[in-house]
């Protein structure tokens, strides 16, 4: 989000101002969870000024909504306290349900049009565990002014939850510091992690469940049998961490380094060292590694889910099936062995489109309110 609110403000005449619903625990939860964040108004982030709008994070409210799934929204009482603010704009575009669901209450209170942008598991995931939320959800969607989608499976995976409203998807573009890198600097960066093998193939995420990590080992075991001279890293943290590395040594690949969470500044420079980047979903809106990967001449082979396919091309993609571990393994081998550059990221993904496309919408809404 904070790259794309980068490029919109740098239209012409265009002014954007920019909020973000934070969550601070109740007393009990914050002993609980042993969180003394400040609350701060504002923060500044790369020149762009994020103001913060706290409602508070309650024990019960966590339960009901993550837990027992009987709540579409935690914080959803304290949003109306925040309708007033928004009353002078031309135009809201929001992100996240809480956010869809306060610019629904600015709408109904002031007119106000708002635009939504969905990103994945709040279409994909959400409104099928959540009875509620499926309601709010599709309430949003046929209440929103128009309603984006960062990939045309997303878009169409809503129209499981209701046909109506108006619907497009919005491909962007990598963050402008993923770049194609030289053979030097991948050599160079290779030598500064210690790795002396021929092929390098990485993991980039969160070890969660949904990215499907524990698949890993599996893909990695396959491809030692099939090949030589390659090394294998996976970078990220999450609760499935410790379960990871332990399969990784029950199977015996000893040839992965596990580099920790990295910060997002460093990322680059390690993309540019991989052969070959590896995504093994269970789901995806547009998953944004992609992207990355590919601005950086770095192939991607991963699971035909969500928009993986569609930045990835669907001959780099496999079902999720009892072939998958053969299937990806023996792409991966084919790539290396072949030693071709990858296709380069299509002219579809990029920010002058995306901007030009997201802009054309608000404006066009806009007038018509205007009339």
């Amino acid at each position: 989000m904070h790259e794309r609110i980068k490029h919109l403000q740098e239209v012409d005449n265009v002014e954007v101002d920019v909020f973000l619903i934070q969550h601070y625990d109740s007393w009990f939860f914050k002993l609980l969870r042993k969180d003394d964040r400040v609350r701060e108004d504002q923060s500044i982030v790369d020149g762009i000024k994020y103001n913060n709008l706290w409602v508070k994070h309650k024990l019960t409210d966590y339960f009901l909504t993550y837990k027992l799934k009987m709540k579409d929204i935690s914080c959803k009482s304290q949003l109306a306290q925040f309708v007033d603010i928004f009353k002078d704009y031309n135009l809201l575009s929001v992100h996240a349900l809480p956010d869809m669901y306060l610019a629904y209450l600015v709408k109904q209170k002031y007119g106000i049009p708002f635009v939504t942008t969905w990103h994945g598991s709040d279409i994909n995931v959400w409104p099928f565990v959540n009875k509620n939320g499926f309601k709010t959800t599709k309430l949003i969607l046929e209440n929103a002014d128009f309603n984006f989608f960062v990939s045309k499976q997303l878009m169409h995976t809503s129209d499981k939850i209701t046909k109506t409203g108006n619907k497009d998807y919005l491909y962007t573009g990598p963050s402008d510091i993923f770049k194609l890198g030289t053979l030097e600097e991948k050599k160079q960066k290779r030598i500064e992690m210690n790795l002396s093998s021929k092929y390098l193939i990485g993991f980039i995420g969160n070890f969660v469940q949904i990215k499907n990590v524990m698949v890993l080992p599996d893909i990695f075991n396959a491809i030692n049998k099939k090949i030589k001279e390659v090394s294998f890293i996976v970078v990220g943290d999450g609760k499935l961490g410790d379960e990871l590395k332990d399969k990784m040594q029950k199977m015996k690949v000893d040839n992965v380094v596990f580099t920790g969470k990295m910060e997002p500044k460093d990322i680059p420079n390690l993309m540019k060292s991989l052969d070959i980047l590896v995504l093994p979903s269970l789901n995806e809106g547009m998953p944004r590694v992609t992207l990355e990967a590919l601005a950086c001449g770095v192939h991607v082979v991963g699971s035909d889910v969500g928009g993986i396919p569609e930045s990835i091309g669907k001959e780099n993609t496999f079902a999720l099936d009892d072939n998958f571990v053969d299937n990806i393994s023996d792409r991966i081998v084919t790539i290396l062995k072949n030693g071709k550059e990858p296709k380069p990221l299509s002219e579809e993904f990029s920010w002058n489109k995306a901007v030009e496309k997201e802009m054309g919408v608000y404006l066009s809404i806009i007038g018509e309110h205007k009339h």
